[in-house]
């Protein structure tokens, strides 16, 4: 069971070729198309804040949002590589899941063989997308780092002497630290997993060089990204908003939401994948048990997969908010997991199907297309808008913006939806967006809840867009009093700010409904008006 049982010769030409591109499908397939589509509520501020970074502005300081910092540059690098179209943030979400599914193809392989591991990419692909919710998530960028992780694991376990797997480890760690906290289940069971072997080996002085290395990797990712907010003044905000807020704004969580969280996520992954990554935790744990109890060799990976997919299932779950994108880092699990499932269940069988891997993989190609046939149709108007320019959809709100202000003017989006302020190229007046919902109740939230208003008073916008979906009618109040009365807040059920009635009397008597656009009212500073 520990010695590999396919050959780890080189793949030819052709093969990687094949494989790049039912990879490359696999990827794009689950993609939003930027001009059939319009990214959702997190994935438009992050897109926002990216804009912003491109305009000098400092996250936390200038623009308020409770993520960490890595997924807005990660958005600022997109904008810049595409000239300020989603296309190129497209484009760094398909480089991102495109190389942790090269990741996780080749560390299957080079432990299971090219069957499993085909079998693997499709399930971690697959189900990442069945939880996408469109994209652009810091856990979707996630999946590479934890990728990366599991493979240097593995690699390090081959060759104990390479400090380089160990440091891979460690920066990946900081990566994902400096995506979201919660998403470094998998360095957090590779540690584990280096723990546990070390007390079947007794070999301590490597484990203490292992952390070591670790430790030097996360620090080498971590420091310099504080030491520059520190520069710009912006640390104390950036420690408030994504860890002290982040803290409170989790701290109720109850095992019920956990619970309820959890079987809805299986319901949303696909409860087949489900079952096939369920059956390869198990063989997983017989496997692992039986090599411990008899002390024979197993292959350490498994262990990693024990410790790491319940880590991943509570930190996941931590919040108790329960959006579907809190899953996407289930994928990686599931996917060698089931990759796992494949390789005990056909055993010698699947040696024998290496000699049609080719073969396969067209047959894989052919239905990745077909499956997602409409995708591709898609991408080909893409391809035949390129000589109109029209290859991003934007809604007439933004349009209707970009046509009735000019570039310096201010527009206040009430409702949270910073992705109208990014794609009419209109900044908001306030850091604070996502206000009067301040979710917890405390100094931090108060505090920033009053600049919100004192930036809006000082500095008002010229319009104000009332822009509220409708999941989101019970909990942020309406600018027109009328459908205040009619649309009454559940206030069990959120936490306003404190401010609320000042900064609504203040915008009824400066601002006046003077149009409605695809049902958002729009609101014109009186002053402004001719």
């Amino acid at each position: 069971m520990v010695k590999k049982l396919f050959s780890s010769e080189t793949s030819s030409y052709p093969q990687i070729l094949l494989k790049g591109l039912w990879g490359a499908l696999l990827v794009s397939g689950i993609l939003l198309n930027p001009l059939f589509s319009y990214p959702g509520r997190d994935a438009g501020i992050f897109m926002y804040v990216g804009s912003l970074i491109l305009k000098g502005k400092i996250p936390y300081l200038d623009v308020w949002e409770n993520k960490g910092p890595l997924v807005f540059y990660i958005n600022a690098l997109g904008l810049a590589l595409g000239d300020g179209s989603r296309w190129g943030i497209w484009l760094m979400e398909f480089l991102f899941l495109f190389g942790a599914a090269w990741l996780c193809y080749s560390l299957v392989t080079s432990v299971m063989g090219k069957i499993p591991a085909l079998v693997g990419v499709l399930v971690m692909i697959t189900t990442a997308g069945n939880v996408l919710q469109g994209g652009n998530y810091s856990e979707e960028y996630s999946i590479l780092f934890s990728c990366l992780a599991l493979w240097a694991f593995v690699k390090g376990m081959d060759d104990p002497q390479n400090k380089t797997f160990d440091l891979l480890i460690g920066l990946s760690l900081g990566f994902n630290i400096l995506l979201r906290p919660n998403n470094i289940s998998m360095q957090i069971a590779a540690a584990g997993g280096f723990f546990l072997l070390t007390l079947l080996s007794k070999d301590w002085k490597l484990l203490v060089r292992r952390a070591a290395m670790v430790i030097l990797g996360a620090v080498v990712v971590i420091v310099p990204a504080l030491l520059y907010f520190a520069s710009k003044g912006a640390l104390q905000e950036m420690i408030n908003v994504a860890l002290v807020f982040n803290f409170q704004y989790s701290s109720d969580t109850g095992i019920r939401q956990i619970v309820r969280g959890a079987l809805g996520a299986f319901s949303s992954i696909g409860i087949v994948y489900s079952i096939i990554a369920l059956s390869g935790y198990l063989l997983s744990l017989f496997v692992v048990a039986k090599g411990i109890f008899r002390n024979v060799k197993f292959p350490p990976l498994l262990l990693v997969l024990l410790l790491g997919l319940p880590i991943e299932l509570l930190l996941s779950m931590l919040s108790g908010r329960n959006y579907l994108h809190y899953f996407i880092g289930w994928s990686t699990y599931l996917g060698v997991l089931g990759a796992f499932a494949v390789f005990y269940l056909l055993g010698g069988f699947a040696a024998r199907l290496e000699k049609h891997t080719t073969s396969l993989l067209l047959a894989l190609i052919l239905l990745t297309i077909f499956v997602r046939l409409e995708t591709w149709q898609d991408y080909g108007t893409v391809l035949q808008n390129l000589k109109t320019g029209q290859v991003e959809y934007v809604d007439p709100v933004a349009m209707y913006i970009r046509e009735n202000t000019e570039e310096r003017d201010r527009v206040l989006v009430w409702g949270f939806r910073p992705v109208i302020n990014f794609v009419s190229g209109r900044e908001a007046p306030v850091s604070f967006l996502p206000y009067p919902l301040v979710h917890v109740r405390s100094p931090l939230t108060d505090a920033w809840a009053g600049q919100f208003q004192s930036q809006l008073m000082s500095d008002p916008p010229k319009l104000i867009v009332n822009y509220i979906e409708l999941d989101d009618r019970e909990r942020i109040p309406d600018l027109d009093r009328a459908v205040r009365r009619e649309r009454p807040i559940r206030w069990k059920s959120v936490v306003l700010a404190a401010n609320l009635v000042e900064t609504l009397n203040f915008i009824e008597d400066n601002y006046i409904k003077i149009d409605n656009v695809n049902g958002a009212d729009i609101y014109q500073l009186k002053s402004s008006l001719p």
